[in-house]
Formats: structure tokens, sequence, C-alpha cells
């Protein structure tokens, strides 16, 4: 397993695209029915306690739940206790996706904040329930975040892998290891931007959309390097509207939060269709369209 962290890495050990994953065929999601703010985890947070309106939080998560039926995908949904009031962003407590031969894997992460670890053992249940057998980190490792810092590479054998402050190295070290995939690190510059998917999109095997404040200057040259096409995601738009979490689960449709023309125009322009979702209750928790949905592939 090759671990890139810089250009000078991506040079010397080129991956080509021989091992795609399988394409996505459902999306395990949560109701928002226990959906809260109760105190300030990320900068998105601050003066949001108490602010959720639930009946308009249900409205946008079911209108976002029937958009992905509406392209053919199936929806699952995991069953939260009351207390998981976070359990609506299903990226975070595991990471569903395809190894290096093509075989869906599953594996449970390690939740940074307390009341959200239980959520990966609601995970366990849909997933094994649905037929995938779900695998565990090392003990040792206490803060791996899943998909809401890994992101599986739509081409190449390989990991993205935000490191910041959510997701131990170690964490994304052991990923690649269950997976036999290779990882590219990728440091998180900017609180505003705490997961690696509210910062990078990965829209096809050529293409990422990516918030340029989020990375250092070492991750912006690893990225110009690995992608043909960089869409850069409005810095306005990013950090109001966390447009930086946008979801294309086929190559074609993105999906990414209401508010945001200019980034949909910059989409649009290299022949993606955007499809805009209204959900700003879960902005002011610090998320969106992304973190709202855990895929589910194919076998290869």
């Amino acid at each position: 397993m090759k671990c890139i962290r810089s250009v000078e890495d991506w040079l010397e050990n080129p991956l080509v695209g021989d091992s795609p994953p399988g394409k996505v065929k459902a999306v395990l999601v949560g109701p928002p029915c226990h959906f809260a703010i109760t105190d300030v985890r990320n900068a998105h947070m601050e003066g949001q306690i108490g602010s959720i309106d639930i009946e308009i939080a249900m409205d946008q998560w079911n209108r976002f739940c029937t958009s992905i039926r509406d392209i053919g995908l199936d929806v699952l949904e995991i069953d939260p206790a009351p207390e998981q009031v976070d359990a609506v962003f299903t990226a975070n407590p595991s990471l569903s996706t395809s190894d290096r031969s093509g075989r869906p894997r599953v594996i449970l992460g390690r939740m940074n904040h307390p009341n959200r670890i239980p959520e990966s053992e609601f995970h366990r249940s849909a997933f094994e329930n649905y037929g995938i057998v779900c695998e565990e980190l090392p003990a040792a490792i206490t803060s791996w975040e899943g998909n809401g810092d890994t992101l599986r590479d739509l081409e190449r054998p390989l990991l993205w892998c935000g490191v910041g402050p959510r997701s131990e190295i170690e964490g994304h070290l052991a990923a690649g290891e269950i997976l036999q995939l290779d990882i590219a690190l990728l440091k998180l510059s900017d609180p505003r931007y705490y997961h690696l998917d509210t910062a990078l999109a990965l829209l096809d095997g050529s293409t990422a959309a990516f918030v340029k404040e989020a990375f250092t200057e070492e991750g912006l040259h690893l990225l110009s390097a690995a992608f043909e096409r960089l869409i850069e995601v409005d810095s306005a738009e990013a950090e109001g509207r966390l447009a930086g979490n946008m979801w294309c689960p086929d190559g074609k449709h993105v999906f990414i939060t209401s508010g945001t023309p200019i980034t949909s125009r910059r989409l649009e322009a290299a022949g993606f269709h955007p499809r805009e979702l209204d959900t700003g209750e879960f902005l002011k928790s610090g998320g969106s369209v992304f973190c709202m949905r855990q895929e589910i592939r194919n076998a290869r």
C-alpha cells in the first residue's frame, strides 16, 4: 500500500485507472425525526443551538430521498434512537465502498463525539440486514469518521483521505489495508471545512470539485496533478451554503444545496446536471447532501 502525501509522491508512483469501484445502487439514510443541535462542534453550528424546525427538516429530507429515487437508486433507512440527534448524517459512522477487487465492503467508523459513537451499530444492523458484513478498525484507533473523511477514487485503486480534527491518519492507513487500496492524504487547513467531504467532491474518474480555502498549497498541487479537470467551488457558496458538500452518484447528476448559482453554473459548463435541493435546516449543523447519504455499491 502506497501512502501519497505530496505531488512528488504522486509523480513517482502514478496510479493507473485499473480498479474502478462498482456502481452505486442504493443509499443508506437516516430520518431526521430526532435531529437537533444541542452543542457546538463545528464553525457552522455557532448560534444554532435549539434552532432546528423538525417539520421543515423532515420535508427537506423527504424531498432529498425522492430526488435520489428519481434517478433510479434504492433508499434504505436506519432506525435511530431518540438520543441520536445527528443520525441523519449517515456519511460519518461508516465507509461503504468497493475494495481493490471491486467487492462491496463496509468499515465501521469511530465517531469523534461521544453521543455519535452508538450510530455505527445502527449502520452495522442496516448493512448486515442488507447482506454486507461490516468490518472494524483496530481497537487503538479512536477517531475516524468514515465517508466524511475518506473518498474512494472513481477510477484508480485509491482513497482520498482528509487529515483534520475528526480522523486519525492511523485510521486511514488501516482502511487502506482492509480495502487493499493506496491512500492520498490531504491536510484540512481551515476549521470551516472540518471533513474532507465539505471541500472535495469526486464527480467522475477525471473530475473533482474543490474548495480552495480548505487545503494547503501542497494539497492543491496534489489535486492538480491527480485530476484532469478541477472545478472550483465558489468561496462564498462554500462557506455560507456548504456547496462543496455535493454528491455525484453516477458521473452525471450532481446533488447540491440550493442557493449556489455560481457553483451550479460551473458544473453545468463542465457537462454535469446539478440538482439543487434545499438543505437549510441541515446547513445549521454543518452538513448537506453528501453528509446525508451513505452509498451502497454493486460488485464490479
